[in-house]
C-alpha cells in the first residue's frame, strides 16, 4: 500500500499577517524508506542528526549539501508534491468564502461558479488597502482573524467597529457596496455558526485536502496519509476520514471547471508521525523548506545564493497548486469559463448527509 508523507513550513500559528512569515508552504512525496535515506544521505551530518532546513540553509556548506539533494534524480515532480498559501491573501479569500459565499447560497445565488469568489478575493486584496487604506485594512483583516478564533463577545465587536472604519475610509463606491455585506452587524448570525470552529482559517487544513486530491490523480490505488505532528490535522481528523470513501465506495467527480476533483477522497487514512521515525518526513521538510524560502524571497524581490540553487536545479516543478493574489478577474483570465458542472460544497455535504442517514440504520 502506498503512503504519502506529508510536512509543512511557515507555520506561523494566529499570526496569519506576519510580515515575515507571508507563506505556508505543504510538501508531501512517495518515496519509500530505502529512497528517503539515499536522498538525506545527500544533507546529512557526519554526527548523523536529522537534517532541518532551517540549519543548512544558514552556511554555504549546508547550502552545499542542499544543492545536492536537489540534484538528485529521484526528486521529480512526479514523486514530489509541493503547495504554497499566501496567508494574508488566505484571510481576504477566506472571509469571502465563510461570509459572502454564506449570504450569495442562502440567497439562491453560486458563488463559486464562474471563480467569482476568486474574482472577488483578488479585488479585495487590492482595492481595499488602496481605497480604504493599508493600515484600517490591516485592522479588520487582523480583526477577523481574532473574531474566528477567539469567538468572543468582544471579538464580534471588534470586528464590527474595525468595519465601519472601513466604509468610513473607503473613497471608491463600487467598493462600498462589495464590503457593506461583509460588515453589516445585522448580518452576523446568518454566517456565524457551529461550521466555523476555531481552526477554519488554519492554511493546513485546505493544503492537506488539496494534496489528497492530486496524489489521487498521480495513483491509481488507494493511499495513506502520514502527516508530521501538526495540531490544526489533529484537530480535524475526523472530518477527513468521514471524506474519506470506504471500502468499494466509488468517487465521483465534482466542481467547477479546473476546480474539478474525486469525492469522496481517495486516502484510506490519516496518521501523524514523528519525523525521527521516518526518513521521508524529513524530505518533506527539506522540499517545504525551499519551496517556502523561494516564494519568501520573491515576495520581498530579495534573491541570494539559495533561491539561484532552487531555480537552477528545477525544484519549481514541484509545485502543482498555490494560493496568492493576482489580477485576475474575468472567467478567461482566472480559467474558470469552462460551463457546467456543480457546486463542490453542495454536492460533498450531500455525500456526508446520506452517509450519515447509513450509519444511523446500522449500515457498514
Amino acid at each position: 500500500m502506498t503512503s504519502i508523507f506529508c510536512d509543512e513550513a511557515g507555520n506561523s500559528g494566529a499570526h496569519l499577517l506576519d510580515s515575515q512569515q507571508p507563506f505556508f508552504v505543504l510538501a508531501s512525496n512517495d518515496f519509500t524508506t530505502e529512497e528517503a535515506q539515499g536522498l538525506l544521505a545527500h544533507v546529512r551530518s557526519a554526527q548523523g542528526a536529522e537534517p532541518k532546513f532551517t540549519s543548512l540553509r544558514k552556511s554555504n556548506a549546508g547550502i552545499a549539501r542542499l544543492a545536492r539533494f536537489m540534484a538528485d534524480e529521484r526528486l521529480t515532480k512526479k514523486r514530489v508534491a509541493v503547495s504554497f498559501t499566501h496567508k494574508p491573501f488566505m484571510v481576504i479569500a477566506k472571509m469571502v468564502d465563510l461570509i459572502l459565499e454564506t449570504l450569495f447560497h442562502m440567497a439562491g445565488r453560486d458563488l463559486y461558479a464562474s471563480g467569482r469568489n476568486q474574482a472577488l478575493s483578488n479585488l479585495l486584496h487590492y482595492c481595499l488597502p488602496t481605497y480604504c487604506g493599508e493600515e484600517n485594512t490591516r485592522q479588520f483583516l487582523q480583526a477577523f482573524v481574532d473574531l474566528v478564533r477567539g469567538r468572543g463577545e468582544e471579538h464580534r465587536q471588534a470586528f464590527y467597529a474595525a468595519g465601519a472604519r472601513m466604509l468610513r475610509e473607503c473613497s471608491n463606491e463600487d467598493l462600498i457596496e462589495h464590503l457593506t455585506p461583509l460588515v453589516e452587524p445585522k448580518l452576523f448570525p446568518y454566517w456565524f455558526g457551529d461550521n466555523i470552529d476555531s481552526y477554519a482559517l488554519d492554511p493546513a487544513i485546505p493544503a492537506l485536502f488539496s494534496h489528497i486530491i492530486e496524489w489521487a490523480q498521480r495513483t491509481p490505488d488507494r493511499f495513506d496519509i502520514v502527516h508530521d505532528d501538526s495540531k490544526p490535522i489533529l484537530a480535524t481528523q475526523a472530518t477527513f476520514e468521514s471524506m474519506m470513501a470506504q471500502a468499494n465506495e466509488q468517487s465521483e467527480i465534482i466542481g467547477y471547471d479546473r476546480r474539478k476533483f474525486s469525492f469522496p477522497l481517495r486516502s484510506q487514512s490519516l496518521s501523524q508521525a514523528d519525523s525521527r521515525l521516518h526518513p521521508q518526513l524529513q524530505v518533506a521538510d527539506l522540499c517545504a523548506g525551499l519551496i517556502n524560502h523561494l516564494v519568501k524571497c520573491r515576495e520581498a524581490d530579495v534573491l541570494d545564493a539559495l533561491t539561484e540553487k532552487i531555480e537552477e536545479f528545477g525544484a519549481t516543478e514541484w509545485v502543482f497548486d498555490g494560493l496568492r493574489p493576482s489580477l485576475a478577474i474575468t472567467p478567461q483570465e482566472l480559467g474558470t469559463e469552462e460551463p457546467g458542472g456543480n457546486n463542490s460544497v453542495d454536492a460533498m455535504l450531500a455525500r456526508l448527509a446520506r452517509q450519515d442517514s447509513k450509519d444511523g440504520q446500522g449500515v457498514a
